[in-house]
């Protein structure tokens, strides 16, 4: 069996490498030492003769053993995986841990505060790179999660790292100073006490909601003199954050399911700079560049999530999938849509890093001089500015796209 499960990670590794989220060896070599089987004791499958359901699907919980070929082939592919249903929890998609990991830029030594246990599997790849002089430090706000993920990574040689039951949002100041902090799970804004347990040099790797829930933004953010700064980097959505920073979702998943599982009222061809965007999708390449519209929807009009826009008049969505947008209600949906490709196609069709973001507490931003292209957001602890450099001008919105 220890053959098959060499195969299978290779494989595994292969598959990550063609998506371009495996780029250096620290990485590599972390996912080609912590076995992912070993964190897991059950996940819930689709199939449709399932007895149980989450977000529409129906699933069959499938517990693990390591005489299950199939189930093993399923644990190393890019999926991610549910481990939990009420509240749920899981184990992100590979490709995006890649990502994430590579965008931390972890070294030896380190030490790093994770928001969201999960299964382990991505503190111990942390715990790997870090090394022996390293330390990680893992919460989560579900008990009977850390009790199993603490029993595991024991089980499977990483009893060093320190797994924590609390709410999140107030880090772990014991351990801090931390070179990095990051977050697998949506956050909705960010904590100010992850802020001050940073370390000088340090910086957080957020996935920070903008627009509905699920759209969260891979979001840099480091201490810059009074402020807090940080850029786009990366796409990703997650399962949203509970406890604290917790907020009622505008659009949260149950409603974005129930507008897009009606018969649409109208459906128009895509526009020429939506087709340009669907061809990256079929290639299956630059994901950023793919969701830089949605981006730019989500910070400039509150009702937008992914590529469709939601409010009290109904809905409208861009369905790449099926080269067309649908219309879920009043015809003005779709003009204001139109109008949003169009307001970005004016500004040059700005992509993640052409942003710069500020982050203040609330109510206490900077003054925004005329002419600035920057949109303020409110959130429940922070307010951002999203400051977008270009030669064109734009008057500044307040929107509040979280609460």
């Amino acid at each position: 069996m220890d053959r098959e499960i060499a195969k299978l990670i290779e494989n595994y590794i292969d598959e990550i490498k063609k998506a371009g989220m495996l780029e250096t060896k620290p990485v590599e070599r972390a996912f080609r030492k912590v076995e992912r089987h070993r964190l897991l004791e059950w996940v819930y499958l689709p199939e449709e003769e399932g007895g149980l359901e989450y977000t529409g699907t129906k699933l069959t919980k499938k517990k693990f053993g390591p005489q299950d070929p199939e189930l093993l082939k399923i644990i190393y592919s890019d999926q991610a995986l549910l481990t939990r249903l009420d509240p749920p929890s899981s184990t992100s998609q590979p490709t995006l841990v890649a990502n994430m990991l590579e965008l931390l830029a972890l070294e030896q030594g380190m030490n790093v505060l994770e928001i969201g246990a999960g299964t382990g599997y991505n503190a111990a790849l942390m715990q790997e790179i870090v090394g022996k002089t390293g330390s990680i430090t893992t919460i989560d706000i579900q008990e009977d999660v850390v009790e199993q993920t603490e029993r595991l990574l024991k089980a499977a040689g990483y009893d060093k790292i320190e797994v924590l039951a609390k709410d999140g949002a107030r880090g772990h100041p014991e351990n801090a100073p931390y070179d990095r902090i990051i977050a697998t799970v949506g956050c909705s804004d960010l904590s100010f006490r992850w802020a001050e347990q940073l370390a000088d040099e340090g910086f957080m790797l957020i996935p920070l909601q903008h627009g509905g829930e699920g759209m969260d933004p891979l979001t840099k953010i480091w201490r810059e003199d009074d402020k807090l700064s940080g850029r786009f980097v990366g796409v990703s959505g997650f399962m949203s954050i509970r406890g604290e920073m917790e907020v009622e979702q505008r659009t949260g998943f149950a409603k974005q399911r129930s507008l897009c599982s009606k018969e649409p009222t109208a459906e128009y061809p895509l526009f020429r700079s939506l087709e340009e965007l669907n061809e990256l999708r079929k290639k299956r390449c630059d994901w950023d560049k793919f969701s830089s519209l949605s981006l730019f929807m989500a910070i400039v009009d509150e009702r937008a999530c992914w590529y469709s826009l939601y409010g009290e008049k109904g809905g409208v969505a861009i369905k790449f999938k099926e080269d067309r947008i649908a219309l879920y209600g009043e015809e003005s949906l779709y003009q204001d849509l139109k109008s949003l490709c169009k307001h970005w196609e004016e500004m040059g069709k700005p992509g993640l890093s052409d942003w710069q973001l500020e982050f203040f507490p609330r109510n206490r931003a900077r003054e925004i001089p005329e002419g600035e292209m920057a949109w303020t957001i409110e959130r429940k602890f922070s307010t951002e500015i999203a400051v977008l450099k270009s030669r064109h001008a734009s008057r500044d919105r307040k929107i509040d796209p979280v609460q």
